[in-house]
């Protein structure tokens, strides 16, 4: 089961908000560095390198909006052997393999793996922008940690669902 958690309509309105920023910083940090290369007189390079910083985030921010630098997919991939996840558009990608998963704990905000070998793992739905999304994602893996026998909250999974 493949699950996008960032919709295209949700992804063009954060570019939207995004490229609105970027040509804000943009044009704020090349007016002040202008101003300060060529019409102040006591040149001051602290100020010249935040201008020159902030305009720089600015025309980074613009080629992420225009897709020039591409962002990673935000999603959730539920096979019989892993659960691999990328919760935010710029984090990394986590990798579960089921058969190391001993139990699992679910509240309403994060999603605790127990795993046989290593600390537990902790998948924070908080990351995910759409609450529903978030909802879709734990009872989707609830189920799936169900049908492998996996018990969820201190509860042992029912033998006749995976017999």
């Amino acid at each position: 089961m493949y699950i996008n958690l960032y919709p295209n309509r949700q992804l063009q309105s954060t570019k939207k908000t995004v490229l609105g920023l970027g040509l804000f910083c943009a044009t704020g940090g090349a007016y002040a560095l202008m101003r300060e290369l060529f019409w102040i007189h006591d040149f001051r390079v602290g100020w010249a390198l935040s201008s020159a910083l902030l305009t720089l985030v600015g025309f980074l921010s613009i080629a992420v909006a225009m897709d020039k630098i591409r962002l990673k997919d935000a999603y959730l991939s539920i096979t019989p052997e892993r659960i691999m996840y990328r919760l935010t558009l710029t984090g990394r990608e986590r990798l579960i393999r089921w058969d190391n998963v001993q139990a699992m704990r679910m509240t309403e905000h994060v999603v605790i793996f127990d795993q046989k070998e290593g600390a537990p793992r902790r998948m924070r739905l908080g990351l995910i922008q759409q609450p529903e999304m978030a909802l879709h994602v734990s009872r989707s893996l609830m189920l799936a940690a169900i049908e492998k026998g996996i018990p969820v909250n201190g509860k042992a999974a029912r033998p006749e669902l995976h017999a």
